[in-house]
């Protein structure tokens, strides 16, 4: 089988992005299976290059002027049968496949609101003209259904997953904490993601001072980039008024290897998000064996089986949130238990192979039918 796809984001070795880091995971795994992958991408410079004998990844410099131009080539040089776009900027592409007779799906990575309107509309546009749209979770297909208006036989589900060759236990080297001004703390909780209203890191904050009455040489972590300026500032000086400033740190993205190793120093891993489309870096964290505290909403419960490999808190109960992290802080026998368990459901629910497989049979099932 022969596939073309197109993100408006570059591979995750130039720039780790959430959707760009799925899209790319997807299409190596896909490759992996025998399908030829072409894929088009946002890079810091124009060029081909093959990853491997089935996955082409061709950078586009100038992503919004010349991915038509790069579609239209692909098109007429592989002949894809299936075009799968993972952006909104990808429009073109996806009308282009639509126009040239080809398979068409739209990838959901979740259904937020798009600003402005014109950005909104192109995404409608591009749900409505694909013949199947693949959501990341149970409830981003809900949503899809209900605020698209799609058929529910045009949405279908197939989970992200994680390389968990790559995101797997290990010791952390001392140095890896050095580096990042963590090597003086005995006590680690991490967070990962953007730093925006929504991940809710000002939760994790508000539980500090009760729990460094227990554990003083505790620090809390997180790692993601500061998408919304003002609010790192707010987080700050909330730090600040509460007293536990000293403890509390924040990174920009960092290598993958210092990631992984940066989770595995981690006593425990705590996503007090309230919106999520799936949660990839659950996740990740799962496939660590660390065990994770998040909030009992959107697709975490789709993930997490709360008690048995993670702990689910409903988003309300910020008491309930200081004293899950607590007896996790206290128990290391049920911090490791529960973070086996973690990683025995990544390996096997949440995989990049199992998604492969997933895709594989959506198209075979379009291009079957119709």
């Amino acid at each position: 089988m022969n596939v073309a796809v197109f993100v408006d984001k570059p591979v995750p070795s130039e720039r780790p992005t959430g959707i760009g880091v799925a899209a790319f995971n997807m299409s190596l795994a896909l490759s992996r299976r025998g399908l030829t992958i072409h894929y088009v991408c946002r890079g810091e410079a124009n060029g081909t290059v093959w990853v491997n004998d089935n996955l082409e990844v061709r950078k586009v410099q100038n992503y919004s002027r010349d991915n038509v131009r790069v579609a239209l080539d692909i098109m007429e040089r592989e002949r894809p049968e299936v075009v799968h776009v993972h952006s909104t900027a990808a429009l073109p592409s996806l009308l282009l496949g639509r126009a040239l007779g080809r398979a068409v799906v739209t990838h959901s990575h979740g259904d937020e609101p798009l600003h402005p309107l014109r950005l909104a509309m192109m995404r409608k546009i591009g749900m409505d003209l694909s013949h199947r749209v693949v959501a990341v979770s149970e409830i981003t297909r809900m949503e899809l259904i209900n605020r698209q208006h799609l058929s529910p036989k045009k949405v279908v589900v197939a989970y992200n997953g994680v390389n968990i060759e790559d995101f797997r236990p290990s010791d952390t080297p001392s140095e890896v904490l050095a580096k990042y001004g963590l090597g003086n703390f005995d006590r680690i909780i991490l967070s990962i993601g953007t730093v925006q209203q929504r991940k809710g890191q000002w939760r994790i904050i508000q539980s500090l001072p009760v729990l460094l009455k227990k554990w003083p040489n505790l620090a809390y972590l997180n790692v993601g980039r500061p998408y919304d300026p003002l609010y790192l500032s707010q987080l700050r000086e909330y730090a600040e008024r509460l007293g536990v400033s000293r403890n509390v740190r924040f990174l920009d993205a960092v290598p993958q290897v210092d990631l992984v190793s940066l989770i595995n120093s981690a006593s425990l891993c705590a996503h007090p998000s309230t919106k999520e489309a799936f949660g990839l870096a659950v996740v990740e964290e799962m496939a660590c064996g660390r065990p994770v505290v998040a909030l009992d909403t959107g697709p975490l419960p789709e993930i997490v089986e709360n008690g048995v490999d993670g702990i689910l808190v409903a988003p309300e109960d910020s008491g309930g949130l200081t004293s899950s992290i607590l007896n996790l802080l206290d128990d290391a026998s049920l911090a490791k238990r529960i973070g086996e368990a973690a990683r025995r459901k990544v390996a096997t629910k949440f995989t990049w192979d199992l998604t492969a497989i997933r895709l594989e049979g959506i198209y075979q099932n379009l291009l079957s039918n119709r």
